[in-house]
C-alpha cells in the first residue's frame, strides 16, 4: 500500500457503515475496498470509529459470508496499514487491540462451534486456537462454564500433531493455576475423548503419554473440585485403550486421585477388570498392571480395605463385605444387635462370599473380652470340620505352599434378578439381603440409616448371644458350604479366628 494522505471520503463510509440499512452497509464496504486498494487511507481520528463500525457490521448475522469477508479485509488493510505506520495516529494501540479482540473474539466463535473437531484443522490453526484459548482462558475464566470450550482443549490435547499436544502441555499447568476448575475439567474431558478416539498411530502415543503425565503432576489443583471424587473412575474408563504403555499411565493417573471415598469403587473396578483379564486370555502384563495397581490402592488406604484382606486372593470377597461394612459404617449403634443377629443367622448361609462377609462383620463387632471369646467358641465350632480339611489336605501335600483358585459357577456372577428399580442384582447380593433383611431383621428407616426389628433383637445383651455356642445341627445351608472344603474360606476363616484370638487375649 502507497503511503498517501488520508482520504475524506472515509467519513460518507463510516456512516454507511453505522447505518441499520444493509443496503448502506454493503456499499460502505465496497467503497472502502476500492479506496483502499488505491492506496487511500482513513484519517488518524476515524480509524477507531472505523474498527467499531467493521467490527459491528462483522456480528450482524444478516449479512453473507462474502460480505462479511470484504469487512474482514479492510480490517487486514487498517492493520497492516498502522503496524507499517502508514497511518500515523496517536491511539495506535488502542486500534491494532480493537482489532486483535475482534480476531481473538472470532476465533473463539469458531472454536466454540467446532469444538470436537478442531483437532482436525491444519496445524498453525490448532497452534492458534491453543494460543486463543489460553488466552481467554486467563483474561475471562467464566468461559469455562461453556463446556464447548474445555470439550475443545481436550481434544487438541489428543490431536495427532506432536507439536499442538506440546502446546497444550505447556499451557495446562499455567491455566491450572489461574483458572478455578480447569484441571479437573479439562482431564475429564480428555479421558472421555480417549476413550471414543483411541489414538490410531504408534507416533501418537508418546503424546498421550506426556498429557497423562502432566494430568498426574497438576492433579493437586483439582482436589478441591465438587467431582474430584468420582475422577478416578473417569480416568480408569481409558484402560479401553489396548495400548499397554497409556494402559500403565491411566492407572498411574488413577491411583493418584484415590480419596477415601472413592478407594472401594476402584477397588472393584479393579478387581472385575483382573478377572475379565484372567479369563480373556489377555496377556499377562495387563494383568500384573492391574495387581501393581491393587496393591497399591490397598498400600494407600489399609484402613479403608481392612488390614486382613490386603492379600489378593481375598479379593473375591471384598464385594459382600464392603457391603456390610457400609452398613456397619454408617449406623454403629447396631453394632451389638448385629452381632447377635449374624450369629443367629450363619446357618442361613449358601455361598463362600456372603459367609466370608457375615465372618468379618462377627469379628469386627466383637469388641468386648467377653464377645471376642464367644465368637472364636462360635465360629470354630462352625468351622471345624473346614479347618480340619483344609490342614489335612496341606498335611498330603507334605506342607507345600498351594495354589487354589477360588472359582463360582459362571452364572454366579451373571445376571440373575433385578431390583425395584430394575436394576441388575448380582446373585451374592440376593443372598447378602435375605441374609440382613429377612433373618436378622434389618429395616431401613426414612431417613436412610437401619435399624433391626424389636422381634429380632431378643435379649437386650450381644454377649449372652455370644456365650450360646452354635453347632452345625439343622444348618443345611451352611453344612453343605462347610462340607464343600473351599480352601479359600477355611484360610479366611483361620485368619479371622486369629484376629479374633488376639482380641480375646487366648
Amino acid at each position: 500500500m502507497e503511503n498517501t494522505p488520508p482520504c475524506g471520503d472515509f467519513s460518507m463510509i463510516m456512516a454507511n457503515l453505522e447505518s441499520e440499512n444493509p443496503v448502506a452497509n454493503i456499499a460502505a464496504m465496497n467503497h472502502a475496498l476500492v479506496l483502499m486498494d488505491g492506496g487511500k487511507l482513513p484519517e488518524p481520528q476515524l480509524v477507531c470509529r472505523l474498527i467499531a463500525g467493521l467490527v459491528s457490521n462483522l456480528e450482524k448475522p444478516h449479512h453473507e459470508i462474502a460480505t462479511k469477508r470484504g469487512f474482514r479485509s479492510i480490517l487486514k488493510a487498517i492493520s497492516d496499514a498502522i503496524t507499517s505506520n502508514n497511518i500515523n495516529m496517536d491511539s495506535k494501540g488502542e486500534a491494532l487491540h480493537a482489532i486483535q479482540c475482534y480476531l481473538m473474539n472470532e476465533a473463539l466463535r469458531r472454536i466454540q462451534h467446532h469444538a470436537s473437531m478442531v483437532r482436525l484443522l491444519k496445524v498453525p490453526d490448532q497452534l492458534t486456537a491453543v494460543k486463543v484459548m489460553y488466552t481467554f482462558f486467563h483474561s475471562s475464566p467464566g468461559i469455562m462454564n461453556d463446556t464447548r470450550y474445555v470439550r475443545a482443549f481436550a481434544s487438541l490435547m489428543l490431536s495427532p500433531h506432536a507439536t499442538v499436544v506440546y502446546a497444550c502441555a505447556g499451557a495446562l499447568p499455567s491455566l491450572s493455576r489461574v483458572v478455578p476448575g480447569f484441571a479437573f475439567a479439562v482431564a475429564r474431558a480428555y479421558c472421555n475423548i480417549l476413550i471414543v478416539f483411541p489414538p490410531q498411530l504408534s507416533l501418537q502415543i508418546p503424546s498421550v503419554i506426556l498429557i497423562l503425565d502432566r494430568l498426574k503432576q497438576i492433579r493437586m489443583t483439582m482436589v478441591d473440585h465438587p467431582g474430584f471424587d468420582n475422577l478416578a473412575m473417569d480416568v480408569l474408563g481409558a484402560l479401553a485403550n489396548r495400548n499397554f504403555a497409556v494402559r500403565r499411565k491411566v492407572l498411574n493417573l488413577a491411583v493418584s486421585l484415590l480419596t477415601p471415598r472413592n478407594i472401594v469403587d476402584v477397588l472393584w473396578f479393579l478387581k472385575n477388570e483382573l478377572d475379565l483379564a484372567a479369563t480373556a486370555n489377555i496377556p499377562i502384563e495387563y494383568q500384573q498392571m492391574l495387581a501393581e495397581a491393587i496393591r497399591e490402592c490397598q498400600s494407600a488406604y489399609p484402613e479403608s480395605i481392612m488390614q486382613f484382606i490386603l492379600d489378593p486372593k481375598y479379593l473375591v470377597f471384598i464385594d459382600c463385605i464392603c457391603y456390610i461394612k457400609e452398613i456397619m459404617d454408617r449406623n454403629p449403634m447396631l453394632r451389638a444387635q448385629l452381632l447377635k443377629g449374624i450369629l443367629r443367622a450363619l446357618r442361613h448361609v449358601k455361598t463362600s462370599p456372603v459367609c466370608a462377609a457375615a465372618v468379618w462383620a462377627i469379628s469386627v463387632c466383637s469388641e468386648s473380652l467377653l464377645e471376642a471369646r464367644g465368637s472364636v467358641d462360635a465360629i470354630f465350632s462352625l468351622f471345624e470340620d473346614l479347618l480340619k480339611r483344609r490342614d489335612m489336605e496341606k498335611l498330603i501335600n507334605g506342607d507345600r505352599e498351594m495354589e487354589h483358585e477360588y472359582m463360582l459357577p459362571r452364572d454366579y456372577y451373571g445376571v440373575k434378578d433385578r431390583d425395584a428399580q430394575g436394576d441388575h442384582l448380582k446373585p451374592w447380593r440376593v443372598e447378602m439381603e435375605e441374609l440382613l433383611f429377612v433373618h436378622i431383621g434389618l429395616t431401613q428407616q426414612a431417613d436412610g440409616c437401619y435399624a433391626i426389628a424389636s422381634s429380632s433383637k431378643g435379649s437386650s445383651s450381644s454377649e449372652d448371644a455370644s456365650l450360646s455356642i452354635p453347632s452345625l445341627d439343622h444348618t443345611d445351608n451352611l453344612e453343605i458350604l462347610v462340607q464343600s472344603g473351599d480352601v479359600l474360606l477355611a484360610d479366611f476363616v483361620d485368619e479371622i479366628l486369629s484376629m479374633l484370638l488376639e482380641k480375646a487375649r487366648v
